[in-house]
């Protein structure tokens, strides 16, 4: 409950600081709110929604690939997902990120697998974003639509090669945690107790993830893409409903709309 109470306080803070640096009055919000159709209000829910149908079905995928031997049913994973972003949003400091493991764990979902779920599900989508911002970046750049801004093109170059470069991280993701526990061997640093535990625990995360095959990692990552268009969606939706416009009154197009809510996330 205390930990509630202080996400609430900063929350509020945080809105109240945007409030002052962007002198927002509150009565042009609620006019704004007044402003979207209920039609907006409910397909933004309605897609919000979608979002944890998508990644229980990807968390199914990567559990069942780790060699996990009793994998939940949709419905509990899409509960378990739904309770993990809810707790990553309310927790301070995204320490919620971690609470996916304990929601697996009481489905029946063995720590190193919901480990491993839960990593290779962030990683997953951390690609996805950077991939769209740097398609994105990309199109604005190059399309010259917004004057100043070709110099995106650049910035979206870079990011498709970070995009590479993080797929084979994930591809390789058993070989770099392999080399970081033997490198802790190296350090000695498994002679503790503590260490011991954690090394026996990397070792077990380790194997799940080597067990992963290719074919699932691209079955997820195709799972990743309907995940992302409906978050990203939401914002989409939303942002037209509530008539986001550019600095000269001008209406924004899809990818102003995507560069604004993917480089926000």
């Amino acid at each position: 409950m205390l930990k509630l109470v202080l996400s609430a306080v900063v929350a509020i803070g945080a809105i109240g600081l945007l409030f002052h640096w962007g002198g927002i009055r509150p009565a042009e919000v609620l006019a704004a709110v007044r402003t979207i159709p209920v039609s907006t209000f409910l397909a933004a829910l309605g897609i919000q929604a979608l979002i944890y149908v998508f990644r229980a079905a990807r968390l199914r995928g990567l559990l069942a690939a780790s060699g996990d031997e009793t994998v939940p049913g949709a419905r509990d994973l899409t509960a378990a997902s739904a309770a993990w972003i809810l707790d990553s949003h309310i927790l301070p400091a995204k320490v919620g990120e971690a609470s996916l493991v304990l929601h697996l764990g009481r489905i029946g979902v063995k720590p190193e697998h919901g480990l491993v779920g839960l990593l290779l599900s962030r990683l997953f989508d951390l690609l996805t974003l950077v991939t769209l911002l740097g398609v994105t970046c990309l199109a604005i750049g190059i399309s010259g639509a917004r004057p100043g801004l070709e110099w995106l093109s650049g910035l979206g170059a870079l990011l498709l090669v970070g995009s590479v470069l993080l797929a084979t991280v994930i591809l390789r993701g058993g070989a770099v945690l392999g080399l970081a526990r033997r490198l802790s061997v190296r350090l000695g640093l498994e002679k503790t107790t503590l260490g011991a535990r954690i090394s026996s625990f990397t070792h077990k995360v380790e194997a799940a993830l080597r067990s992963v095959s290719r074919p699932a990692l691209f079955q997820a990552a195709l799972w990743s893409l309907p995940v992302w268009a409906a978050v990203l969606g939401v914002y989409i939706v939303l942002g037209t409903g509530v008539g986001l416009a550019g600095p000269g009154g001008e209406s924004l197009g899809l990818f102003d709309l995507l560069f604004g809510s993917s480089l926000a996330i």
